[in-house]
C-alpha cells in the first residue's frame, strides 16, 4: 500500500499533463476576430461563386455575443436558391472551403423541411448560421424553350481552339481579347461563319501589377479622357463585336465612376455588356441600368476547376437553371477539358429541349 499512492500520484500527473497539451489552447481575441473575419469571407466567396444574386441574401439577425472573454457578432441569414443548387453540393462546397481554416472552425448541418441550415463555430462559438430556402417558383411563359449562352472567354491567343470551335455546329459566342496574335483575324472568320463576337476587355484587377490583364487594360488611375481613348483603341482591335464583357477587373468593376464613363461609350456604340462577375461588390448591372445600357451577368462559371468531372457538374447546374428560369449564361475559357465536356452535353441539351443560343438573344 505504501506505493500505492505515489504512483497513483503519478497518474494523475501524467494525466492531467496529457490532458494540458492535448486540449484546444484559446485564441486571443485579435486571432479569434481574423478567423470570424476569414469566415465571413469564404461565406461571401461562396456565395458568389454559386451566383445568387444579392437580392435573394436577408440578413436575418446580427447580435453581439460575449463568452469567455471573445466578443463577436453572431450573424444569421436567410438565403433563396433555386431548384438548380443541391443542397448536397452546397454543404460539400462550405464544408471544403471551411476545413482550410483549421481545427478552429466547425460546421454543422441540418436538413429542416424544404431548408438546409449551416451553423458554422470558431472556437465552438456559433458565429455563423445560414439557411437556404427555395425561390418562389415562377410560372414559366407557356411553348418557351429554355435558353443557353456559352461564352468562351480569352479566345485569340491559341488558334487550334479557336478552330475547333468555328468548326462547331454550335452558336457558341466568342468572347476574343484584344491585341493578341489572332483577335483580329479569328473574329473576322467568326463573323463571316456568322458567329456573335464580343470583345473580351481587360480591366484592373485586385492585386494589379501583380496579376497582369495583357495589353489594353483599363485602370482606375486613368482619367476620362485616358480611359475612352484606351476604350477606343481595344473596341478597334477586335473588328465586328456587337457587345463586350470584363477581363478580370475585380476592382475597376466596383468603382461606378469609372464604369459609367465606359457605359456610356458603350451605349453610344450600341454595344451590349456582359458583367463577368469577378468581385461580389460589382456595380455593372446598377450602373447600366442607371444609364440607359443593355446588360446583363453570367450565372456560372463553368471550369473554374480544370478537373472535367467538376465541369461536368457546373455544366449540368447550367441545365438546371436554365429549366427552371428559362435562360442561362455559363462562361468557360479555351480548355481542352473544357470543349470534352461541353460536347458531350449537347445530346442532353437536345433531348431536354434547351436551346443555345448567342449571347445577345438573352438580352430581351
Amino acid at each position: 500500500m505504501r506505493y500505492f499512492f505515489p504512483f497513483f500520484l503519478g497518474v494523475l500527473l501524467i494525466l492531467g499533463g496529457v490532458i494540458y497539451w492535448t486540449r484546444e489552447k484559446p485564441l486571443p481575441q485579435e486571432d479569434f476576430s481574423k478567423k470570424v473575419f476569414l469566415v465571413d469571407q469564404i461565406i461571401q466567396g461562396q456565395l458568389h461563386e454559386m451566383g445568387i444574386p444579392k437580392k435573394n441574401i436577408f440578413l436575418d439577425q446580427s447580435s453581439p455575443k460575449r463568452e469567455g472573454g471573445l466578443t463577436w457578432r453572431k450573424s444569421s441569414f436567410k438565403i433563396q436558391v433555386s431548384p438548380s443548387h443541391s443542397f448536397s453540393l452546397i454543404e460539400g462546397d462550405f464544408r471544403r472551403s471551411l476545413s482550410s481554416l483549421g481545427k478552429p472552425v466547425s460546421m454543422r448541418s441540418s436538413k429542416i423541411s424544404e431548408s438546409l441550415q449551416l451553423e458554422i463555430k470558431v472556437l465552438n462559438r456559433v458565429t455563423h448560421q445560414l439557411t437556404f430556402i427555395p425561390s418562389p417558383s415562377s410560372t414559366p411563359k407557356a411553348a418557351v424553350r429554355p435558353k443557353i449562352a456559352l461564352v468562351i472567354d480569352d479566345l485569340g491567343d491559341k488558334d487550334n481552339i479557336s478552330q475547333e470551335l468555328l468548326h462547331w455546329d454550335l452558336p457558341i459566342t466568342f468572347a476574343i481579347l484584344p491585341f493578341t496574335p489572332f483577335s483580329k483575324t479569328l473574329a473576322e472568320e467568326a463573323h463571316r461563319q456568322g458567329r456573335e463576337v464580343i470583345l473580351h476587355l481587360p480591366m484592373e484587377p485586385r492585386g494589379y501589377p501583380q496579376i497582369r490583364p495583357g495589353e489594353g487594360v483599363l485602370l482606375g488611375e486613368m482619367n476620362e479622357k485616358k480611359l475612352l481613348r484606351q476604350l477606343m483603341k481595344d473596341i478597334e482591335a477586335v473588328p465586328y463585336i456587337t457587345g463586350v464583357s470584363n477581363h478580370m477587373g475585380s476592382r475597376l468593376m466596383e468603382e461606378p465612376g469609372k464604369i459609367k464613363i465606359i457605359f456610356l461609350e458603350l451605349k453610344r456604340r450600341r454595344l451590349f455588356f456582359l458583367d463577368s462577375r469577378t468581385t461580389p461588390q460589382t456595380v455593372g448591372l446598377q450602373v447600366a441600368q442607371s444609364v440607359g445600357l443593355k446588360a446583363m451577368e453570367r450565372n456560372i462559371f463553368i471550369d473554374n476547376s480544370a478537373a472535367e468531372e467538376d465541369i461536368k457538374q457546373q455544366l449540368e447546374q447550367l441545365i438546371q437553371l436554365s429549366l427552371s428560369k428559362g435562360k442561362a449564361i455559363g462562361i468557360g475559357h479555351p480548355h481542352p477539358a473544357t470543349l470534352k465536356s461541353i460536347k458531350e452535353i449537347i445530346p442532353e441539351l437536345k433531348e431536354k429541349g434547351i436551346e443555345v443560343v448567342p449571347l445577345s438573344a438573352l438580352l430581351e
